[in-house]
């Protein structure tokens, strides 16, 4: 099955209960974040793919990573946004709770890559990064925690091998989000190698920040 819309071609092989929550939630709720990435659209309309199949989209995640973790549910590797049907990612205990308001959110975060790869295609080494704006621009469920355990140089080499690296990312994101300008964020995306200079740097600040009583950071 296909749905059209002015800036997205939704494609899903069974029918899907809440497929309007979906439609609703990308033509009102992406326009935020394209203003934040100062791009008026796409370049070319943006393909969202629902695998229906656990089985089917892990095939399609070993393309592009070298292992398949239980949790992974969504991604833009190909260039679409990808994501996995909400019974299926019922299946891992990351997302046994998963409801449509948490899958939505899903479709943002994968938005927002969508979004930087418009700016860049080059994400290596700056993942967290990435992941950072994705979890704060989508509104997804997350909380900044202490950052003083986190291991940057594996979070910068080893994304998703570390504890907690949504959080980590999300907590970091969170902390540039709020004190650089909206100017010196975008060219972060831009241009990679300029991030790369200043990370240690941003992480020693969000690491003060996230210890000095912010409110909501979990320790």
């Amino acid at each position: 099955m296909k749905i059209e819309l002015s800036n997205f071609i939704v494609e899903y092989d069974k029918e899907i209960n809440y497929i309007q929550s979906i439609i609703s939630t990308l033509e009102n709720d992406t326009d935020k974040i394209l203003d934040f990435f100062e791009l008026d659209k796409l370049s070319q309309k943006k393909k969202v793919v629902i695998f229906t199949s656990r089985e089917e989209y892990k095939k399609h995640m070993l393309q592009f990573v070298p292992e398949f973790k239980e949790w992974m549910c969504a991604d833009t590797y190909d260039g679409n946004i990808n994501l996995l049907e909400i019974s299926e990612a019922r299946k891992s205990k990351s997302h046994a709770n998963m409801g449509v308001d948490e899958f939505v959110k899903d479709v943002l975060h994968e938005f927002v890559h969508s979004c930087q790869q418009e700016l860049n295609t080059k994400s290596e080494g700056v993942g967290w990064y990435w992941e950072g704006l994705a979890t704060n621009l989508s509104g997804q469920y997350f909380k900044p925690i202490s950052l003083s355990d986190c291991n940057f140089e594996k979070l910068k080499n080893d994304f998703y091998d570390v504890n907690n690296c949504y959080s980590y990312a999300y907590t970091i994101g969170k902390y540039m989000l709020e004190n650089y300008s909206k100017d010196k964020l975008l060219e972060y995306v831009k241009n990679p190698n300029l991030l790369k200079k200043d990370e240690d740097k941003i992480f020693y600040e969000s690491i003060e920040w996230s210890n000095s009583g912010v409110k909501g950071v979990r320790k």
